[in-house]
């Protein structure tokens, strides 16, 4: 595979998670493909299907931003933000870092490292927080 499939296949990847495309995430992987996602492993096509049809009940909307794609001769490391909408309305960032092993124009390995991430929140929620070594003036 050329540098340049490599990232297409990546950038593939990122695009099937954001449009919920199953069948487009199928195709990106091999047959024995494994996912690591922080500390949940998945292995084989099907075990990597749920992991997405759960990522997508827990984040209706999910956005990737891409920081930094290095591709190697057989690996690839990526650096990017997922910008997500929890099932109860809640807005996050979480930076990742992944790293990937390609196999016969597929993913064959994909380890994903979460960082640590933020939720939105707004001045409402800071103002119903009263902290307790706080003494008014």
């Amino acid at each position: 595979m050329s540098e340049t499939e490599k990232k297409e296949l990546v950038y593939g990847f990122f695009q099937a998670l954001t449009l919920k495309n199953l069948d487009k995430i199928q195709s990106s992987f091999s047959d024995e493909a494994s996912l690591s996602w922080g500390p949940y492993d998945f292995v084989g096509k099907e075990s990597i299907l749920t992991w997405a049809s759960e990522l997508f009940e827990l984040f209706p909307f999910i956005s990737f931003k891409e920081k930094k794609l290095e591709v190697h001769e057989s690996t690839a490391k990526h650096e990017f933000m997922i910008a997500f909408l929890t099932s109860q309305g809640r807005r996050g960032w979480l930076p990742c870092e992944a790293t990937y092993t390609f196999k016969d124009g597929q993913i064959h390995q994909m380890k994903i490292k979460l960082l640590h991430g933020f939720l939105a929140v707004n001045r409402d929620e800071i103002e119903k927080v009263k902290p307790h070594a706080t003494r008014q003036l």
